[in-house]
């Protein structure tokens, strides 16, 4: 041990020990020593830091195999031997808290990725099973209310009737409820239920459930005029 630490600040924990004077283990320093509860000198009740000649035995020395201490080469002093303090601990809290956050985005990115794709090979037996039924007659039901969806309703039939594809021939059925007469946006739908140049021969109906409440009486309603073996259903918007 006298070997490991034989100058510097060290040297004051050897003067404890009696090896030597106060003056040749700090020179400069107020050579008023006692000992802390570890063990280690005080310097007017200034914790001295302990260091040694080489690295290697201060990491002999450290305290916990290390996982509180960390040690510093400071020249002539030696290799000293530190505790982390608050601003290290907070550092390493911070680090792990986005190392959590990083690993938590991954998981998200790879689940969405699988899934995606794993609904994709799934799905593809029953596109098969749909497009090989052609004369399948399909009705997509719209529930609506009418005061909250008068303006987009026109684009959602238009868009249905344009853009999606049915393996048979395909109805779409606005059913809706309204507690006060809207005349422009109810003529319009009667208007389209009279037009017969729908893509694909596709036709369009609409109706107004008077009693009704709620999308759900809506659709319940609807369900009473399908004659059609398969039914979708769609949101207004």
């Amino acid at each position: 041990f006298h070997q490991a630490a034989p100058f510097g600040v060290a040297g004051a924990k050897r003067v404890a020990m009696g090896t030597l004077s106060p003056i040749d283990a700090a020179p400069g320093l107020d050579t008023d020593l006692d000992a802390n509860a570890s063990g280690i000198p005080l310097l007017n009740n200034v914790t001295v830091v302990p260091c040694f000649a080489t690295e290697e035995a201060a990491i002999w020395h450290m305290p916990y195999d290390g996982w509180f201490s960390y040690i510093v080469n400071r020249g002539d002093q030696g290799a000293c031997i530190y505790s982390y303090h608050f601003a290290h601990w907070a550092f390493a809290l911070v680090l792990a808290i986005m190392a959590g956050l990083a690993f938590v985005t991954t998981v998200c990115i790879i689940f969405i990725f699988f899934r995606r794709r794993i609904k994709l090979c799934c799905g593809a037996d029953k596109e098969k099973k749909a497009m090989s039924c052609p004369n399948g007659a399909i009705t997509a039901i719209i529930p609506c209310y009418l005061p909250n969806e008068q303006f987009i309703i026109e684009e959602t039939v238009d868009w249905i009737m344009d853009k999606v594809e049915s393996p048979g021939d395909l109805t779409v059925f606005v059913v809706y409820n309204t507690p006060r007469d809207i005349p422009e946006i109810e003529n319009r739908l009667v208007q389209m239920q009279k037009k017969l140049d729908w893509p694909g021969g596709r036709t369009f109906r609409t109706l107004r459930v008077y009693d009704s409440k709620s999308k759900a009486a809506n659709l319940n309603a609807a369900l009473r005029e399908v004659k059609d073996e398969y039914v979708v259903i769609y949101d207004a918007d």
